[in-house]
């Protein structure tokens, strides 16, 4: 299993956010276009990531996409992505934090160790 960073979250979810964004331009574009009818021809392909990893999940949130022929519900998946791509920022957010607490303590516990060795070399030894 491919261990990822918080570089490549931060990475993906850099990719998500442009996809929503582009898909929230476009679905505003049909709608001003066509606001009762369906779109004539299918959406333009989305950039993808390059991961083969990702493969089957594009293939099947492609699917999802082309099967719809309402506006409404291509706007409800939208705003369901957006909403879930809001959440996955904010736990992003608070792993980070996490994350930055954690290391405090790790380097604090460190220095403690660290001065405690000191302590322990310049103390008189027992005989």
């Amino acid at each position: 299993m491919p261990s990822f960073t918080v570089a490549d979250f931060q990475d993906q979810l850099q990719r998500l956010q442009e996809q929503l964004q582009k898909a929230q331009a476009r679905a505003n574009e049909l709608q001003n276009a066509m606001p009762t009818a369906a779109p004539a021809e299918p959406p333009p392909a989305v950039d993808l990531p390059e991961s083969s990893d990702w493969a089957d999940e594009v293939a099947r949130i492609e699917a999802r996409v082309r099967a719809q022929t309402s506006i409404t519900d291509l706007q409800q998946q939208l705003i369901e992505a957006l909403l879930e791509n809001q959440r996955l920022h904010l736990a992003l957010e608070q792993e980070r934090q996490h994350h930055a607490r954690t290391r405090q303590s790790l380097i604090t516990a460190l220095g403690d160790a660290l001065d405690t060795l000191k302590q322990r070399r310049r103390s008189p030894k027992p005989p």
